[in-house]
């Protein structure tokens, strides 16, 4: 079977890893977490970083964030068509009311012009789908004076009007998981600009501890990366350059056999935006959610693992009674699918994907 993702780990990015078990610093102290810490730090262009255990943490971090800064606000605009994650870590503390936006159909994330009026409790949420990058500035310039966060967990390494994304807004998250472009296992961050919510944020990740060993000033949390972690994350943006330029490859190979097949449209990106070219999906303009599933079906005969695009808000059922207009989001939803995205595809690989994608729309055509 063909594997939607599966990480790239040469053996010599892993040395470190096996350097950090050998030292017995195996836990949330060692010299690799400061080592990733600052070489993730010049490789973004952010002024301060926060290592955590998983990218949901991280996302939490920016509710919390929020909750210490901003005490006023109780209301996040979210995209309506996200991983599960980004509206759980709104809803753990029971403190915010999520304001969904449908999806744009081009770029597949948030329809920035449906956001409407923003009031001093409210504020907005943006999620890199797949890697398009949301133009952050641009929004910012349109709701002047909105906080605006990121969930940066799909976009690391995508790029706004010449800036990383995630270095524009209050406060982003990212993610270091298996399928992520770069991993750590699991693994995540918190980028901020803001010397106080650093210094908030980073004591709640140890258990709110104070200066003094022991003694705890707020509620906390235990969400540090671990040593080992660190390392693993260390040896991949050692060798970052090469892993996009991969994924580079992966997604204009699929482009280029795809792009002229009838009924077949690509996530388009906003002006001055770069896509972080996470994962490579198609839209079937033509399909309808039975016949994608057909296809989902028809790969997976053909030992192709697909994924589809993310579900509205209201198909979980913990957020069903949220109020959200889905009707761009379902059909995204109905009619896109993600092809495999790793790093190590060959030609060969991507050339069977596209020949079977190709065989099942010319059979379909009616």
């Amino acid at each position: 079977m063909l594997p939607i993702y599966q990480p790239y780990l040469p053996k010599e990015s892993l040395k470190y890893a096996h350097d950090a078990l050998d030292s017995t610093w195996i836990s949330s102290q060692g010299v690799y977490i400061d080592k990733a810490k600052e070489l993730l730090k010049e490789s973004i262009g952010c002024k301060y970083l926060i290592m955590v255990n998983n990218g949901t943490c991280a996302t939490h971090m920016l509710a919390l964030g929020m909750q210490y800064k901003y005490p006023t606000v109780k209301k996040i605009i979210v995209p309506n068509n996200v991983y599960v994650a980004a509206w759980n870590s709104f809803l753990f503390s029971g403190s915010f009311e999520l304001k969904p936006v449908d999806a744009n159909p081009d770029t597949w994330n948030m329809d920035a012009s449906k956001i409407g009026q923003i009031g001093d409790d409210t504020a907005i949420l943006v999620v890199h789908n797949l890697g398009n990058i949301q133009n952050v500035p641009a929004l910012s310039r349109q709701y002047r004076g909105a906080h605006i966060l990121e969930d940066n967990c799909e976009g690391l390494f995508g790029k706004y009007e010449n800036k990383f994304s995630g270095t524009a807004s209050l406060m982003s998250s990212v993610s270091f998981f298996g399928n992520k472009t770069i991993t750590s296992g699991e693994g995540g961050a918190v980028f901020t600009n803001d010397e106080e919510l650093f210094e908030y944020l980073n004591s709640v990740r140890g258990q709110g501890q104070s200066s003094v060993r022991y003694i705890h000033d707020k509620l906390g949390y235990n969400y540090r990366m671990t040593n080992i972690q660190a390392a693993i994350l260390y040896g991949q943006l050692l060798i970052q350059s090469e892993i996009r330029e991969r994924k580079a490859e992966v997604f204009n190979l699929y482009m280029n056999e795809l792009k002229d097949v009838e009924g077949i449209s690509f996530q388009l990106s906003e002006p001055e935006t770069v896509h972080a070219q996470w994962m490579f999906a198609v839209r079937f303009i033509n399909f309808d959610l039975q016949k994608k599933r057909m296809l989902e079906l028809f790969l997976f005969e053909n030992n192709i693992e697909t994924r589809p695009m993310f579900y509205s808000i209201n198909q979980h059922a913990h957020l069903k009674d949220i109020k959200s207009e889905n009707r761009v989001a379902d059909m995204l939803n109905a009619q896109c699918l993600i092809l495999p995205s790793f790093p190590e595809l060959t030609r060969s690989q991507i050339l069977t994907v596209c020949r079977k994608i190709k065989e099942f729309v010319l059979k379909n055509k009616h």
